[in-house]
């Protein structure tokens, strides 16, 4: 119903509606009529606008003549399209008031589409009769688009835009009695709408009750879980602290066991962090930054580490990397420290690396590391990287190079072993190279110092030898002396070769026989340092003023001290 009177009020006001733009244009059209030359400026306008579109050069787009220029054609075209000025008006007035006329039609489409449908329920011929209506009213919407379309509406807008059908008053009354009489559903309606509605919101209140007893239940589930997590977990983590605080405690006393004898410790959990305190001196439980000095608190912080640890992985805990873990920590207290990885961790292997020559001497004097199992890095390049002792195989390793015709392989790997063993030997001897601050010395500084100080002492040896009587061992230094000489001898011979002014690609220039005779003299040379027995490196001891010069296993002892006259 009220579809229908929707459109029934519409066609009451269907009169003035549209009148004004149908006006308009039935007004043009008439001027159209009278002055012919308006509808072929028309024409021509939109020929000429077309052919400024197209235009591309001299040549005319529209009849093909040639003109001098492309700037001379497009001024007559514009100066064509600026006469027909009067049309361009007209026919601006005619599209609006089309326009007009397209809302209007659309708007009265949009209310007879739903009376089509009602139609359909009710009278067959009504429908029939509204679908022709609605059929004219889209094509007259077509024809409203352009000026030759306008044009040729002139005749039904004189007779009324709209085309409303004769019998469309009489129709709409008999639909509308048939809607009518039809029985009033709006309360049966209304309850099964109310119906409808209760039955989704029982259905929704029953749902969210089951969810509300099954999400109770996960609560009740999720809290007992929690509760036994976190007693697990408290249990487990008071067991851990008691547990670190007892070693840590024990670990400590070790390291400081001169003055800290009574030392304990205490971890407490609180809100979200732990609690940390130890004693000072049976003073009282404090933070260890308050009254702990900076290298306590460092051997703390390893002991720490280290019950952790042991809490932790237990017997799994085989392998640890300390690096410069003690740089804080006084000398004697590192002591206790190498005392206490050799007594609590005896299955731990432990990686320690430092800068620190004295804590490195410490470690080899408590028996925590040897000769054997340290390593020194004696310097560092960007061409060599760190220099550090050469395996026992260097001289295999370069042979099979120079057998590849690798020269400058086999080049760099004597460098290496040579800058390598030049430093340690110069350590070993306590050799007197020109002293450096940055302790970067070079190949032709170390290796002459090493050879005068092993000539002065196998010399000291042959004199202490003498003093005491000793033929036997006065030989041996002796010997061992001119043949240091003489592979010293050899060695200069091929000095030149492995000048460190010499780049590494310079050793492409030399064949395998060239250089043959370059390793076989620095291998005689360094010989002499060495023991036969055992391969180790000859030592002076003590330094700085030595009193023998010996190997590791003692094969090699000469005595550097001469009888007291």
């Amino acid at each position: 119903m009220r579809d229908l009177e929707a459109l029934s009020r519409a066609l009451e006001k269907i009169g003035p509606a549209g009148a004004e733009p149908a006006t308009v244009i039935l007004a043009a059209i008439a001027r159209l009529e009278d002055d012919p030359s308006l509808l072929d400026a028309f024409q021509r306008r939109a020929l000429i606008e077309k052919g400024l579109e197209l235009l591309d050069g001299a040549e005319c787009p529209l009849c093909d003549r040639s003109w001098d220029d492309e700037d001379h054609l497009r001024k007559h075209l514009e100066t064509k399209l600026s006469k027909s000025g009067e049309a361009a008006t007209l026919q601006a007035e005619m599209l609006g008031a089309g326009s007009t006329l397209v809302q209007y039609s659309a708007r009265l489409s949009g209310l007879i589409a739903p009376v089509v449908k009602i139609a359909a329920e009710h009278n067959d011929a009504a429908r029939l009769l509204l679908d022709r209506w609605a059929q004219d009213l889209e094509t007259f919407k077509g024809g409203l688009s352009d000026l030759q379309g306008l044009v040729g509406m002139k005749s039904r807008l004189e007779r009324g835009w709209h085309g409303l059908p004769g019998q469309l008053a009489t129709v709409l009354v008999a639909i509308g009695a048939a809607v009518d009489a039809k029985p009033d559903q709006t309360a049966h309606v209304d309850a099964h709408t109310f119906l409808t509605t209760a039955q989704l919101r029982l259905d929704d209140y029953r749902e969210a009750m089951r969810k509300g007893t099954a999400a109770q239940k996960a609560a009740r589930l999720g809290k007992a879980a929690y509760d036994a997590y976190c007693d697990v977990m408290e249990t487990e983590l008071n067991a851990l602290y008691d547990s670190v605080e007892t070693d840590f405690s024990t670990y400590y006393k070790a390291v400081n066991e001169d003055d800290e004898v009574k030392f304990t410790a205490k971890l407490s959990p609180s809100e979200g962090k732990l609690d940390f305190n130890v004693n000072f001196y049976e003073r009282g439980l404090f933070p260890p930054g308050a009254y702990h000095s900076e290298g306590h608190q460092d051997g703390m912080g390893v002991c720490l580490y280290l019950a952790l640890m042991k809490r932790l992985f237990g017997d799994r805990f085989t392998l640890a990397l300390l690096d410069d873990v003690v740089m804080s920590v006084d000398s004697g207290h590192r002591y206790q420290f190498c005392k206490l990885l050799r007594s609590y961790f005896p299955n731990t292997q432990f990686i320690i690396t430092t800068h620190d020559r004295l804590w490195a001497e410490q470690m080899r004097s408590a028996g925590l590391v040897t000769t054997k199992t340290s390593l020194a890095f004696h310097s560092w390049t960007v061409d060599t990287g760190p220099l550090v002792e050469s395996n026992e195989e260097i001289w295999d390793e370069i042979a099979a190079a120079l057998s590849r015709g690798k020269v400058e392989t086999a080049a760099h790997g004597l460098r290496h072993h040579l800058e390598y063993a030049s430093r340690h030997l110069a350590d070993q001897l306590a050799a007197r190279p020109a002293f450096r601050s940055n302790g970067n010395y070079e190949l032709g500084e170390l290796l002459p110092s090493v050879l005068v100080r092993m000539k002065e002492l196998c010399g000291k040896a042959a004199d202490a030898a003498q003093s005491w009587g000793n033929t036997a061992a006065k030989e041996e230094a002796l010997n061992r002396k001119t043949a240091l000489s003489e592979s010293n001898g050899a060695r200069s011979v091929e000095q030149w070769a492995v000048n460190k002014a010499v780049h590494y690609n310079e050793w492409a220039n030399f064949g395998k026989k060239d250089f043959e005779p370059v390793i076989a003299a620095f291998k005689n040379l360094l010989e002499c340092f060495r023991c036969d027995d055992c391969g180790s490196w000859l030592y002076a001891s003590p330094k700085p003023i030595p009193e023998s010069l010996r190997c590791a296993c003692n094969k090699v002892t000469l005595n550097l001290k001469s009888k007291p006259k």
